[in-house]
């Protein structure tokens, strides 16, 4: 199967390999977000040793699947290792034996997949492995281990930010994100599915670019049929899907669900000690789990600088989380449609528009390209008015001294801009910058997927950015 994208990624593994020391890779990402194929896809059949942590096993279960991968390898010790300082003994017993394979630059690749699995609580999994790379891979200088996980907090804390043995032992990182517009694109077309760009957009506003996601979609059908099927059936493969993302990602803990549950209702985000005050959870457990989802992208911490005091604000940006929460969370169990959304044409339409404003953030390199400016330092916000008089969907901060005011407009046909509409426009700048008290030039741009007409299409507005652009 073709590998779509992951061309750095993929740049990044062949320059290890082809590096005279060793190397300590930390492979990391969200689940279903393709870290397996990347690195399967790039060394093909030439692991000198591989292995995969057991979900939930305890420590003599990860052990006794790892003696039959030690068996795979050549291992000929007929018990399972007593401890992990054990298997590693006999794995390098393995890998400095004369049939040991080797890549096509002489390098000894050994990946370790779910890499969290195997440190189950109370073993000397992380120990032992610290031990066996310091004294091993250290001194060799063909050594090439590939560690792997979706436990994107685990992985941070426990490997790139180790203050053991593996301090600083890690040689290359790669945090693998979802795709893009454009290779979800091209991913498409290789498969066949012939699907327009808007079709694709929408696509991608709820499965959030995850190319596991797509591989379940059936191109033969159409998008919300597919939806139906893998989502919204009682019995639907990813119907529970969030909760299984939650838990392989980080730990089980109902304050996760919760904080969620919070922001989801808040498109615009919410300051970080009101969405605490809201929680009946305590103030440690609540600021370490949302510095976990921040860690994992599930949630966008930003600092609200024209705000007294800078308050630090959260927002749900992952599309497929802010799709359950909003459809799924409260009607389980129950069989549901695509077209039943429309009931609530409201609710639905400001999921749509709010799920838009998330693909323009996640785009905001296209955005940026598309203004000219990719060059240009930025921050970028949503932002409200502390008196509740004016919402603005993207603010881009730039260095340059101006700074992009963007309506973000998700509709079907052109956006049609009425004269009470330019004149709502000019009412939120000149508001932004009452409160903010900005002395940058303000340039109102307008993102929409359809492009716009009207009467007032051209007398503030200094770009339109299309649903085109973001695809680049």
């Amino acid at each position: 199967m073709t590998i779509i994208g992951r061309k750095e990624e993929q740049l990044e593994l062949e320059k290890c390999e082809k590096s005279r020391k060793s190397e300590l890779i930390c492979v990391y990402g969200r689940r279903r977000v393709g870290k397996t194929f990347l690195i399967e896809q790039t060394f093909a059949n030439y692991f000198a040793f591989r292995a995969t942590g057991v979900e939930s096993g305890n420590t003599r279960t990860q052990l006794k699947s790892f003696h039959q991968r030690l068996l795979d390898a050549g291992d000929n010790s007929k018990s399972i290792p007593k401890n992990w300082f054990e298997a590693f003994s006999r794995l390098e017993k393995i890998l400095e034996s004369d049939n040991v394979r080797l890549s096509v630059y002489g390098k000894k690749i050994v990946f370790f997949d779910e890499f969290p699995w195997f440190a189950t609580a109370r073993s000397d999994f992380l120990e032992a492995f610290g031990e066996f790379w310091n004294r091993c891979g250290t001194v060799s200088r063909n050594y090439m281990f590939i560690i792997c996980g979706s436990a994107t907090s685990w992985i941070i804390k426990n490997v790139l930010e180790n203050t053991g043995s593996l301090y600083n032992r890690v040689t290359s990182q790669i945090f693998l994100r979802p795709f893009s517009l454009r290779e979800t694109e091209k991913y498409m077309l290789d498969r066949g599915f012939g699907w327009s760009r808007r079709q694709i957009a929408e696509c991608q506003m709820i499965f959030g670019g995850l190319p596991y996601f797509f591989d379940l979609i059936n191109p033969n059908e159409s998008l919300s049929w597919n939806i139906d099927s893998l989502i919204l059936q009682p019995h639907a493969l990813l119907r529970h899907e969030s909760k299984k993302l939650l838990e392989s990602t980080l730990k089980k803990s109902t304050s996760y669900d919760e904080i969620m549950k919070c922001l989801a209702s808040h498109y615009y985000g919410l300051e970080k000690l009101e969405c605490y005050k809201q929680l009946n959870i305590s103030e440690g457990t609540f600021y370490r789990s949302v510095e976990n989802l921040v860690k994992c992208g599930y949630i966008h911490e930003s600092v609200d600088y024209h705000t007294k005091n800078h308050p630090l604000r959260l927002q749900l940006v992952d599309p497929f989380l802010l799709f359950h929460y909003k459809f799924l969370k409260e009607s389980a169990g129950q069989t549901m449609h695509f077209s039943d959304l429309y009931s609530d044409s409201g609710r639905y339409m400001n999921w749509r528009g709010h799920a838009f404003e998330i693909l323009c953030m996640y785009h905001i390199n296209s955005v940026k390209k598309a203004l000219g400016i990719s060059g240009v330092k930025t921050s970028e916000y949503s932002w409200i008015s502390n008196q509740g008089k004016a919402q603005i969907d993207l603010v881009i901060d730039r260095d340059d001294g101006i700074i992009n005011i963007c309506e973000e407009k998700y509709t079907d046909t052109t956006f049609t801009i009425s004269k009470d509409y330019a004149t709502n426009l000019i009412n939120k700048i000149n508001i932004y910058r009452e409160e903010t008290n900005t002395k940058k030039a303000i340039k109102l741009v307008i993102i929409s997927a359809e492009n716009i007409s009207g009467v007032a299409n051209t007398d503030n507005i200094t770009r339109v950015i299309t649903l085109d652009d973001l695809f680049e």
